[in-house]
């Protein structure tokens, strides 16, 4: 069951028990806030639900510097899903410049963007010369090559972007990510678009609650 936390007339959550738990230790959430659930729209007190636990001290808290962290790709992965359909795969060739841009800004190691950039020159390698042999009515090999180097290469790509993105979000600024080989294969920047999305909602949880503390 998840709950919500009322605080000066805003809402906060979902969080599950074990996330109450854990910040009413540490002093993020108060035992005498208000909390309602999915079960009840009753509001209670916090210490109702918790339980006894040992709540941290307050304290003077001295913030430490945040990782630079750029504005991400901001689209439900539902639309990248959508518009991809739509263009024919033309949009998720676009977006995965976008987020590899991004991703280029907060791990300048990645080498996601320059792979990305290779299967944008093959597919418009590919309108060129299906254009050319459609005005002159020849027949070229061409388009079907330089369709079988984009897709590797973009398979090279997504998981590049992948080991990026682990890197990034298990040392500089730890979150505990974890991507799926599966689904990145298959799925590529739509799948990468769902954990940004996921990545940026928890900071503005943990930055809410911050403010409000």
């Amino acid at each position: 069951m998840n709950y919500f936390i009322q605080r000066d007339g805003q809402q906060y959550g979902p969080y599950s028990l074990a996330d109450l738990q854990r910040y009413v230790a540490s002093g993020e959430i108060l035992v005498t806030d208000l909390a309602t659930s999915e079960a009840s729209a009753e509001a209670i007190p916090v210490s109702q639900i918790v339980g006894n636990l040992a709540v941290a001290v307050p304290a003077v808290h001295v913030r430490a510097e945040a990782p630079d962290f750029p504005n991400p790709p901001n689209l439900h992965w539902g639309l990248v899903l959508l518009f991809g359909v739509l263009s024919c795969g033309l949009f998720n060739i676009a977006w995965d410049l976008v987020q590899s841009v991004w991703l280029k800004k907060l791990q300048p190691t990645s080498k996601a963007l320059y792979y990305y950039i290779v299967v944008a020159i093959c597919m418009v390698g590919i309108f060129v010369t299906s254009f050319v042999s459609g005005m002159t009515h020849t027949s070229s090999a061409l388009p079907a090559v330089l369709r079988l180097v984009g897709g590797i290469v973009a398979l090279v790509g997504r998981f590049s972007f992948r080991a990026s993105m682990e890197e990034y979000f298990n040392s500089v600024d730890p979150v505990g990510l974890s991507l799926s080989g599966v689904m990145t294969f298959f799925f590529g920047g739509i799948y990468f678009q769902y954990h940004i999305n996921d990545i940026v909602r928890r900071k503005q949880q943990d930055l809410a609650f911050q403010i409000a503390g």
